[in-house]
């Protein structure tokens, strides 16, 4: 499962999509979206301060793996509940996003499936 640090900068497969100019260059974006697709990401930042501090979980939809990392300062300072109360809920709401996704990796499997058939 792909870590925060091994993401590619938001847009870039889709630049990468575009600039493709044959079947083989978006078979390549393609590979390189899938883990990017299988992925769910949730991160909760407090800024500005003398050092930042973070949750970060991670959820791979193929094999419901989770990851989280939390700054210890979350789990000590009772100031900074709300904000790991408020990361919960997001976890908790990304079952919702998790189900979006699913749909629409079966729809890009029907896609790509009616067009490997048409290729042939």
């Amino acid at each position: 499962m792909p870590d925060e640090e091994d993401t590619l900068p938001k847009g870039e497969l889709q630049k990468e999509l575009r600039k493709a100019k044959n079947e083989t260059e978006v078979w390549t974006v393609i590979k390189k979206a899938i883990p990017e697709i299988i992925c769910l990401k949730i991160i909760t930042e407090v800024t500005g301060g003398a050092e930042d501090r973070r949750i970060y979980t991670a959820i791979d939809l193929f094999q419901a793996d989770r990851i989280n990392k939390i700054h210890e300062n979350f789990l000590k300072d009772p100031d900074l509940a709300p904000l790991r109360d408020f990361h919960a809920e997001q976890v908790k709401s990304a079952e919702q996003d998790i189900h979006k996704k699913l749909e629409f990796l079966e729809y890009l499997a029907r896609v790509l499936i009616k067009a490997i058939k048409k290729a042939k």
